[in-house]
């Protein structure tokens, strides 16, 4: 590691990470397969020019105000068993801190928003609500990490972005494409998307304030400290907005505690405990039938996490608890369609690798108990309470296996997990995968992956009736069989990948209506349902090429294209799974405007098949550092005004213009 002061800060180029825990992936600490960077990989690259770039006296200023890492190798590792990206079997976006800060987004669902494998469909603005889903999955088939533990909703995928985490607290976000069931467990049907915060006591202070149209107002305050063999943080922020349009104001607090106890070197403890409470008025928001909806979420949330063991040997326990409280007035004020319903998750897992000559071997267990207390979803009560007549409660058990060996020019990874469900009595369902990279080259690879995966019906599959939705009957999980094959190339200045996904599922669940004419939606299993399609990613490095631009300036380019086949007797409309993205592209500039100043201009295009028409967006961000405390920003979305819809019948802000202010010690 090298260090050159850089008009009084620290550029930090990190040549080598061989065996290293830096890795993407890291919090999970398995052998995990990453395939190649997205469009987003902005400032964090995994191909670094630090061996072919000079630093100079008139190198700008770190915007984000972080130490800046470039690397020149990096290795997605866990269990200090290193796996060079070049040699990776999964396809993955990293999206890093300095990133984050560049882009012109106020919450992690618009951040999302940039990434062209990603479907955002937002009911809200800037974090309200929006269902998240992958290559033509739904929002309940992507599972949501929160440094690995899986955090998303029992009861809806509508609710799995309702955490306390805010953009200034996250390290980094890890997006896995394709099932990753072998990695995550059940839920990650189509894909996962893990939240890594940061741990690192490096800033002692970080405060922020924002304001802009609508009356948008945010304040944020976090402290770290470093306390004997202890990293401390505390986080707390608050934001609203009187809204866009009628009744879509907003107010949200959160509030996160982080504590790292370092045993050894290579041995710690994490532990973090979070609460968020979230009220907004829901224009339509599931029905335009119902222009006055209104929520109120709050969400707590706690873990302990372990890295112990040796080089050779390590054990990662984890304990955690996820309470989850959402009331919903269907008109606001009324007690017409009013939801009351409390969500509990408690679970412990338990990952042990073990890597030798022979490879790598990863054994894991999860066990973990769901429960939901309402007046709508389950069974009567013996004895109900208030809102609170109706109860539900399920057991998962999840033990997977998985060996990784490298042989010469080949990476071959394969192993299965076992799952069981106590509301499918004896069921037991075996979820396979295997995955091939074969790197002949330096520049060069080939991967092949097959994974089978499995998902179970959320509680409002199960049981969740209003005035235009009515659960079904006998509503099973759902399977699918996937295969991808990747061709990736990567040199110091250019990143590109190419990959064909093809996923064939059976019982996939949706809520549909089996007439146009019908007023309700009926959670329903359509039996056959195949999603094909190619993901294309160019990331290239302007400084060399055109200094004006600045050393750090990008050009990223991103493609979806994806088409569809289903077998679904009696279905005529859908709401879900039928209404997927056929095309998206998004396109993100970074460069600098003088030494202290950058922008990113990010420019997003997509088409969806239910949609009347397809829409763009773009938007621009504008950093001004004072100084290496002080920063100044300007955020400008939607700049052409576009009107469009992500959901038929709630429209989305046209342009909206805010600024801010942050300070760091």
């Amino acid at each position: 590691m090298q260090q050159q002061n850089l008009l009084s800060r620290s550029v930090l180029r990190f040549r080598r990470m061989t065996r290293k825990s830096y890795g993407a992936f890291n919090t999970m600490h398995r052998v995990i397969n990453i395939g190649t960077l997205s469009s987003l990989a902005l400032a964090c690259a995994y191909i670094s020019t630090a061996s072919a770039q000079n630093v100079s006296a008139s190198a700008p200023l770190s915007i984000e105000g972080e130490p800046e890492k470039e690397i020149d190798q990096v290795t997605v590792t866990a269990s200090k068993v290193a796996t060079p990206l070049s040699e990776a079997t999964r396809l993955v976006t990293v999206i890093s801190a300095k990133e984050i800060a560049q882009t012109p987004a106020r919450s992690i669902q618009e951040l999302l928003t940039y990434v062209a494998g990603i479907d955002v469909a937002q009911r809200g603005a800037q974090g309200v609500q929006a269902d998240i889903s992958i290559r033509g999955g739904s929002h309940d088939q992507t599972i949501i990490l929160l440094n690995g533990i899986n955090i998303s909703s029992s009861k809806t995928g509508h609710l799995s972005f309702d955490f306390p985490i805010n953009l200034s607290d996250i390290e980094r976000i890890e997006i896995l494409r394709g099932p990753s069931a072998l990695i995550y467990g059940t839920g990650a049907f189509s894909g996962a998307i893990n939240i890594i915060t940061k741990h690192e006591a490096e800033k002692s202070l970080y405060a922020k304030v924002s304001a802009g149209m609508h009356r948008l107002t945010g304040a944020e305050l976090r402290g770290a400290l470093a306390l004997g063999k202890t990293q401390n943080s505390l986080s707390l922020s608050r934001r609203s907005s009187a809204g866009y349009r009628s009744n879509t104001d907003y107010e949200i607090y959160n509030a996160l505690w982080q504590s790292r106890l370092m045993l050894s070197e290579a041995n710690k403890m994490d532990l973090q405990l979070g609460y968020s409470d979230k009220q907004f008025g829901a224009n339509s928001f599931y029905s335009p039938k119902y222009p006055n909806q209104y929520e109120h979420t709050r969400r707590a949330a706690a873990s302990l996490r372990g890295d112990l063991g040796s080089s050779h040997l390590r054990f990662l326990p984890t304990l955690f608890w996820d309470h989850e409280f959402d009331r919903f007035d269907l008109i606001k004020g009324s007690t017409v369609g009013q939801n009351h319903h409390i969500v509990n998750n408690y679970g412990a897992g338990l990952i042990m690798n073990y890597s030798s000559t022979l490879g790598t071997t990863t054994l894991a267990g999860e066990l973990r108990f769901e429960e939901v207390v309402g007046n709508k979803l389950g069974e009567p009560r013996s004895k109900p309470e208030s809102y609170y007549t109706k109860h539900a409660s399920r057991f998962n058990t999840n033990l997977s296996l998985e060996h990784t060996v490298k042989l010469d020019k080949w990476l071959i990874s394969a192993g299965a997990l076992l799952n069981h469900n106590s509301l499918l009595k004896n069921k037991y369902d075996f979820l396979p995968s295997v995955s091939v990279n074969y790197h002949p080259l330096d520049r060069w690879s080939f991967v092949a992956t097959w994974s089978r995966s499995m998902r179970l019906p959320t509680f409002n599959d199960l049981w969740y009736s209003d005035p235009n939705h009515k659960h079904g009957e006998n509503i099973q999980p759902e399977y699918a069989h996937s295969f991808e094959a990747i061709v990736k190339y990567q040199t110091s200045q250019l990143q590109a990948h190419l990959s064909y996904f093809l996923m064939k599922g059976s019982n996939l669940l949706d809520w549909v209506k089996f007439a146009p004419t019908e007023t309700l939606f009926t959670s329903h299993n359509i039996s056959e349902l195949t999603n094909q399609g190619l993901e294309a990613g160019l990331t290239l490095r302007l400084g060399q090429y055109l200094p004006l631009l600045g050393d750090g300036s990008k050009l990223s380019l991103d493609y979806l294209y994806m088409a569809q086949r289903h077998h679904a007797p009696r279905v005529a409309v859908s709401k879900y799974a039928l209404n997927y993205l056929r095309h998206k592209f998004t396109t993100q500039l970074s460069h600098q405007l003088s030494r202290r100043v950058e922008a990113l201009w990010a420019l997003r295009y997509q088409d969806r098949v239910n949609q009347p028409s397809p829409f763009a967006t773009l938007d621009l961000k504008v950093d001004y550092l004072v100084n290496q405390h002080l920063h100044v920003g300007l955020e400008m979305n939607n700049l052409t005004d576009t009107q469009y819809s992500d959901i038929a019948g709630v429209p989305q802000p046209g342009f909206w213009l805010s600024g801010n202010i942050s300070y760091r010690l």
